[in-house]
């Protein structure tokens, strides 16, 4: 073994771990340390860092190196930790030619959790520390994230780093995991072919971040392209643009399109007759029900023993969230997903030109032992809306079809709209 793969490796994975080559946060040390991907004490069937692990064995040789020359999915990050000082960066793998697959969540809906991993933890991060107000015109490095951001192509990147790459294990449901980080010595880029109509919005200072959002979304830019230029400050009027973490500016872009599309449903006219739907994709299952009334929406999900969010529970957890008439002002408890979910119900009724009570009820099972990011739910939900519905003519043997598709018992599902259902008497019910 060759002396720098020794130092990697760390003699194994749970030295890894001690020397922090691989640095997990959102577990309990002591609970990894103990466990050391043998005993599965977080309640998983397969150990995380085991995973990320194999696959970050795989591409070693090619990423842990003072340097990386390759061409960018493209691909930018803006962490949050330190806020309001941040990192921003480029993410590439070792490869030339078109790469955009690293990076493109609209095309993963057929891909597994293995696949998802495996193309994630070739990716390189090279990044610098910023306040989260904009550098100054003349800053290069800066200049060349916001272009690389509205590449239309993969631009080739050679980065060099003040040390080799580590590998941080950040298991988050918002984001989307990728390999080894480092901070950049220098940053060079090849030939760009930037995306017109990205350029033209990001150099319009007079131009609100808000109404730069949906004018890029309804030119047909995909939301996950719109997200990453929002997040490294390219949109907004000028002396107000700013750093916004990638996580945040991912749920920034969902609720402001959400909100653009619920002003044109809300004029449609309801569907007449109950709509069951259902999809299951990555070891998660969802259902949902569409009702002939004003807009109204709920987005529900059970999260099993195993799984990321009940790593160490024995019992079968459901949480959601909910809005009657209008977008919800406070914060979703359920966090990003539901505003992911939204975004993707909102295109299929302005789609169908109908407005609807929607609740759509999300089980994760075990299998699902790695969160890949929010994508996840807006490009199933997506896919879902666009099979063919089931169709009933009550409401009762509706909810009754529903709840015979999902394996939590019909009890633990505190839905809100279920509740306000059974509850409301119309008036034509008295005539």
């Amino acid at each position: 073994m060759k002396p720098d793969l020794q130092d990697f490796l760390g003699g194994s994975i749970h030295r890894l771990v001690e020397e922090g080559f691989i640095k997990p946060r959102l577990y309990s040390e002591s609970i990894c340390l103990r466990c050391r991907g043998r005993l599965l004490l977080c309640g998983k069937p397969i150990c995380p860092v085991t995973m990320e692990f194999k696959f970050l064995m795989e591409a070693y040789r090619d990423i842990y190196r003072d340097e990386v020359s390759g061409a960018s999915p493209p691909s930018v990050f803006v962490g949050r930790s330190g806020y309001p000082k941040v990192n921003i960066g480029v993410m590439a793998p070792p490869e030339s030619g078109d790469t955009s697959i690293y990076d493109y969540p609209e095309r993963w809906i057929n891909l597994t959790l293995e696949d998802i991993l495996r193309l994630r933890s070739r990716l390189v991060y090279g990044s610098k520390r910023y306040n989260i107000d904009l550098p100054s015109n003349n800053d290069r490095f800066h200049s060349n994230i916001l272009d690389i951001a509205i590449s239309r192509n993969s631009p080739e990147i050679e980065m060099s780093f003040e040390r080799r790459p580590v590998k941080i294990l950040e298991i988050d449901e918002d984001i989307i995991p990728f390999g080894p980080r480092a901070p950049v010595k220098s940053l060079r880029l090849g030939t760009l072919k930037i995306d017109y109509r990205l350029e033209y919005i990001v150099s319009d200072y007079d131009l609100k971040a808000v109404d730069s959002v949906i004018t890029l979304y309804e030119s047909g830019i995909e939301v996950s392209r719109i997200s990453k230029v929002f997040s490294v400050g390219g949109f907004g009027v000028r002396n107000r643009r700013r750093l916004v973490p990638t996580r945040w500016s991912i749920t920034a872009v969902d609720d402001i399109i959400g909100r653009y599309l619920y002003r044109q449903v809300r004029s449609y006219p309801e569907i007449d007759r109950y709509l069951l739907y259902e999809y299951t994709a990555l070891e998660n299952r969802y259902v949902a029900l569409l009702i002939p009334s004003k807009w109204m929406y709920e987005f529900m999900e059970a999260w099993y023993p195993g799984t990321f969010w009940n790593r160490l529970g024995s019992k079968v957890v459901v949480e959601g969230s909910h809005e009657f008439g209008s977008p919800r002002r406070e914060y979703a408890d359920i966090g990003g997903c539901y505003y992911a979910s939204r975004l993707a119900t909102l295109e299929y009724l302005k789609r169908i030109r109908r407005q609807a009570g929607v609740i759509i009820m999300r089980e994760a099972y075990p299998g699902y032992y790695f969160p890949v990011g929010v994508w996840s739910v807006r490009e199933t939900v997506r896919k879902m809306f666009g099979s063919k519905p089931i169709v009933f003519e009550s409401f009762r043997d509706a909810i009754d079809n529903m709840f015979s598709k999902l394996k939590t018992p019909r009890w633990m599902w505190r839905s809100k709209i279920i509740d306000y259902m059974v509850r409301q008497r119309k008036l034509t019910e008295y005539m």
